[in-house]
């Protein structure tokens, strides 16, 4: 009996001993907030929220001999080049990412240009125009930034020849508030690094013979393409530096003679070929544009989308007869 007692008791102490398990709730640890990230829709590289909001904008700049050396070119994240009267080319570029305390030559507007603000869905800088194109900004009301109109964000140098003498800067954003310009873009270029690592044929120097007043070119070197005109590197007139970007683009098209002699037609509707270049290396492809309200787009022989390095691009609108060389 004393046995069963003993056996029994040692039981007892046994569970009194042992607690019970404890029932922890679970506390559900809140996950951190991805931060949200920016890219800029003109080069595609990662952005800070600031610059991401930042009010974008288009300025027509010469480039006659007289007009060299630019100035603010290097702060373009995209400039259009085409063709104007008397065989000389002029530029569109799109400021974005960077600020440029002075840009210019400024030139004059023409239709052509027009549709190129009107694709990126931009206010454009210009100082006049042909009657063609004043006709259609007062027709369609388009946003245009006329020095005529707004001369207080434009100013003279007086250390250039006249007609070669006027700039503007970055601070156009103002007069763009002002005027309850402030647009969203229309458009963004796309933008792969990777399909830029796919074997593809070297172009690693890049030569347009345009006609016999102007040849512009390329060389390829430390990643970047550094510009040239006639022969001569492509300098900054202020900082000194050379223009260098990340991906060139030569989309080939019908260019015309209108009735007058004087004025041309740049054909941007339909399709026409194309050359894209980055990182050393190019596709020849064709580019496509429905119709006005619809964007620019390249594509290779699968027809799929040929994308761009993330960078600055120089984006060449020139006539199919032009002589093209890449090596």
């Amino acid at each position: 009996m004393k046995k069963i007692l003993v056996l029994i008791f040692s039981i007892f102490l046994l569970v009194g001993c042992n607690k019970p398990p404890e029932i922890k709730e679970e506390v559900k640890k809140e996950q951190p907030k991805e931060e949200e990230k920016f890219f800029s829709p003109y080069t595609g590289e990662e952005i800070d929220k600031d610059t991401y909001f930042k009010i974008p904008f288009m300025v027509i700049v010469e480039n006659s001999k007289t007009s060299r050396p630019h100035s603010g070119l290097i702060h373009a994240d995209v400039v259009y080049e085409t063709m104007a009267e008397g065989g000389i080319s002029r530029f569109m570029a799109i400021y974005h990412k960077d600020d440029s305390p002075k840009i210019g030559p400024v030139r004059s507007a023409r239709p052509y240009f027009l549709d190129i603000a009107i694709e990126n869905n931009l206010p454009f800088a210009h100082c006049g125009y042909s009657e063609e194109a004043k006709n259609r900004i007062e027709k369609e009301k388009l946003p245009s930034l006329n020095e005529f109109l707004y001369e207080k964000f434009y100013w003279r140098d007086k250390n250039r020849p006249y007609e070669h003498s006027l700039y503007t800067s970055s601070n156009l954003r103002e007069l763009i508030k002002e005027q309850n310009l402030i647009k969203s873009p229309s458009k963004s270029l796309y933008f792969n690094s990777d399909f830029w690592q796919n074997t593809l044929d070297n172009a690693e120097k890049v030569s347009l013979n345009v006609n016999k007043y102007y040849n512009t070119s390329y060389v390829f070197n430390n990643n970047k393409y550094t510009k040239y005109m006639d022969g001569e590197k492509s300098i900054d007139a202020e900082k000194k530096i050379p223009i260098e970007v990340n991906n060139i683009i030569i989309q080939l098209t019908d260019i015309t003679l209108q009735k007058d002699n004087l004025h041309i037609d740049v054909r941007l509707i339909g399709e026409g070929d194309c050359y894209i270049i980055s990182n050393g290396k190019y596709i020849k492809g064709r580019w496509s544009k429905k119709d006005s309200n619809s964007p620019t787009v390249f594509l290779d022989k699968d027809n799929k989308e040929i994308p761009l390095s993330p960078g600055k691009t120089w984006w060449h609108i020139f006539d199919n007869k032009i002589k093209v060389a890449i090596e």
